[in-house]
């Protein structure tokens, strides 16, 4: 047994669906499926993107906050000698993600 489920589509879009479907030869019903399937899809690839993003947001904001932390002073970074890249928290957050 099937079940179904009731939607409301505006009727220039069901007409435009329903034209669609008799020239792919296939139903109406069967269309909608089908885009509703790839929506979700697409959708879910999304959902992997925004992780990866709020994984990132949150590496670079605990660099700031390591960042601030540290307290610099003018005369003693002066007597130091000029920072490496290898030491940079900035290239150290890209080689792990790159």
């Amino acid at each position: 047994m099937k079940k179904t489920k009731c939607v409301t589509i505006d009727v220039s879009l069901v007409t435009e669906a329903e034209e669609v479907a008799v020239r792919l030869g296939t139903t109406f019903s069967a269309l909608v499926e089908e885009a509703l399937r790839r929506f979700l899809r697409q959708t879910e690839a999304w959902r992997g993107v925004e992780e990866k993003l709020t994984n990132i947001e949150t590496l670079l904001r605990q660099c700031l906050e390591k960042t601030r932390k540290e307290p610099v002073a003018a005369s003693s970074r002066s007597q130091e000698p000029p920072p490496q890249l290898s030491d940079n928290l900035w290239v150290g957050i890209l080689r792990r993600r790159g």
